[in-house]
């Protein structure tokens, strides 16, 4: 979803039963790891070029701050941003948006807070300030360039929503200005992040987490291997499914993603996962390669698969934490019946969730004046009801 738009503007294979193991059991984080959660570990002035694109007086700082694991509880440092608007704060402080990013890769070098334009995110960035928020961006583990610590586990739900909030104890310790009311955003990946932001407040959460917008969220990427099998993968899941494949080894060591990538794609899943050198012209021959070069070896290296991702797909508990999802009748990423299939389950849950599907639009979805509207009013206060 293009959000500078929106804002500038107006000024399939997944069961709960499943889901097992890290995903549905926390891992004990010990009382001292805890304690640090959210503490800078160190901060420098945001880059030169997001002052181009951010409203005049943006305060912008580049932070590296600590968080935890979701998937052994270890200690661990993440990278980010946080964007501060000029003028006085309003009373109770700024209001909060953290922002969950969508797919980049899975090595360091992918943190947007490392990048001139934060792989397209600044404008949206700025367009929120412009409308009056504090923002706090997190890289996620293992992306980002300042940080040495713990792979990057791609859509491991507990992982980014720890990261995410603890980006929030970290805008507020190194900006005292930033109220405690906060709101998190998120598109693909970002939007899986968000929905676990939700279903984690209550017990790793803080301040108050007026709500979550998914935006086309890859909650449960099970279909993808399905597709993989039967060489129907669109051009973009084409270029997703080495991310996909290598971002679950980094959190499951027993999947082997030469498994599952064959020809073009053989041996080159760095290259393929990367954010710089020559992902673009790879991904080029992969998108044209034939079905054979993501069928897995075996049925039973494709189950494993499966199951790894089914184990941290969502929505996996219920939240008290309301939530618009907000997704395309024709996104080429994810099928508009696999979506609403797995925001059925969130309202199975009892999640109160408001489903708003764009017809003609795709994974880039935007949903105009709707997300600014919503969003503020919950920082209004306003009741909002869902549609389950």
């Amino acid at each position: 979803m293009s959000v500078g738009a929106v804002l500038a503007a107006c000024s399939t294979s997944h069961s709960a039963a499943e889901n097992a193991d890290f995903s549905t059991s926390a891992p004990s984080i010990d009382r001292t790891i805890l304690a640090a959660r959210g503490e800078v570990v160190s901060s420098s002035p945001g880059l030169d070029s997001w002052a181009s694109v951010t409203p005049a007086g943006t305060r912008a700082t580049r932070i590296v701050y600590r968080s935890t694991s979701g998937v052994d509880g270890g200690a661990t440092t993440v990278s980010g941003a946080v964007f501060v608007p000029g003028g006085d704060r309003p009373a109770g402080g700024w209001p909060l948006i953290a922002y969950a990013h969508g797919t980049t890769g899975i090595s360091r070098d992918c943190g947007p807070s490392d990048n001139a334009e934060m792989f397209g995110d600044i404008g949206a960035v700025a367009s929120f300030v412009q409308s009056g928020y504090a923002v706090v961006t997190t890289d996620y583990q293992g992306l980002g360039l300042r940080t040495r610590t713990a792979a990057h586990p791609y859509l491991e739900p507990r992982t980014a929503a720890h990261n995410v909030i603890d980006a929030v104890r970290a805008a507020r310790g190194i900006e005292p200005t930033i109220g405690p009311n906060w709101v998190v955003y998120g598109a693909s990946q970002g939007g899986n992040a968000a929905w676990a932001t939700a279903e984690n407040q209550a017990s790793y959460g803080v301040g108050n987490l007026r709500g979550a917008v998914a935006s086309v969220p890859l909650l449960d990427a099970g279909y993808l291997v399905d597709r993989a099998q039967d060489g129907t993968l669109t051009a973009g899941q084409r270029w997703l499914y080495p991310i996909l494949v290598g971002g679950i080894a980094q959190a499951d060591p027993s999947i082997d993603p030469d498994d599952h990538l064959h020809g073009p794609a053989a041996g080159r899943l760095a290259t393929l996962t990367s954010c710089s050198g020559d992902r673009d012209a790879v991904a080029a021959q992969v998108r044209s390669a034939d079905a054979a070069t993501f069928r897995a070896d075996s049925p039973a290296a494709a189950q494993a698969l499966r199951t790894a991702i089914a184990r941290q797909s969502l929505p996996q508990t219920a939240t008290d934490v309301p939530i618009l999802a907000l997704y395309g009748s024709v996104d080429d990423i994810i099928p508009v019946d696999v979506m609403e299939v797995t925001l059925g389950e969130g309202c199975a849950k009892g999640d109160t969730v408001q489903r708003v599907r764009l017809e003609g639009q795709g994974h880039a979805a935007n949903s105009g004046a709707l997300l600014r509207d919503w969003i503020h009013a919950r920082f209004a206060g306003r009741p909002t009801g869902g549609d389950c």
